[in-house]
């Protein structure tokens, strides 16, 4: 009986070892489950009706957490009346976010400065419009915002491209470009 108690603790023993040794690969029971195939957005797909792999529109009335939809549309009426949460805060924190946003998306267009002269604004057969000028100052800050978030003329939309929360620093950076021109 003893034998047999010893001979079970040295069986459990043994296999709690086992599963302790780091430099062998666990032992997959079933297949897949511990790297399971990935799909690519672009990859062709045929479970699916339109055939894209992992690009596929989210389900209908569903909202992604955080999101407020932008209820304007293409209405300048409704966006001139739109109001700047951040207007007038022209720290260091607004700026930066507002700045890191337009350098990226912005600049290759509308050029560093504003002046619409971006890298690749040459190449463009509608040249993108100099953000420095009378008529883009004038302009609300709901407008700017509406024209980030639904495009305008053959520019398209940066909505997915920047993040709804930071828009409005875009458009703050936007104005300070316009303070601090010197064409």
């Amino acid at each position: 009986m003893k034998l047999r108690s010893y001979l079970i603790v040295g069986v459990m023993m043994a296999g709690l070892m086992a599963c302790s040794d780091k430099d062998k690969p666990n032992v997959e029971l079933i297949q897949d489950m511990m790297e399971s195939p990935s799909v690519r957005a672009q990859e062709y797909d045929e479970t699916f009706a339109d055939h894209a792999g992992g690009a596929q529109v989210p389900p209908d009335h569903t909202v992604p957490v955080g999101f407020k939809p932008y209820r304007i549309g293409y209405d300048p009426v409704l966006a001139k009346a739109d109001k700047n949460p951040f207007a007038g805060n022209m720290s260091d924190e607004v700026l930066l976010t507002g700045q890191k946003y337009y350098e990226t998306n912005c600049m290759v267009c509308h050029g560093q400065k504003g002046h619409g002269d971006g890298s690749i604004s040459s190449k463009m057969p509608n040249k993108p419009p100099a953000l420095v000028t009378d008529k883009i100052k004038g302009w609300a800050d709901g407008q700017i915002y509406q024209v980030i978030s639904m495009g305008q003329g053959t520019m398209g939309s940066y909505a997915s491209h920047v993040p709804q929360k930071d828009r409005w620093q875009v458009v703050n950076y936007i104005r300070h470009l316009q303070k601090t021109d010197q064409q």
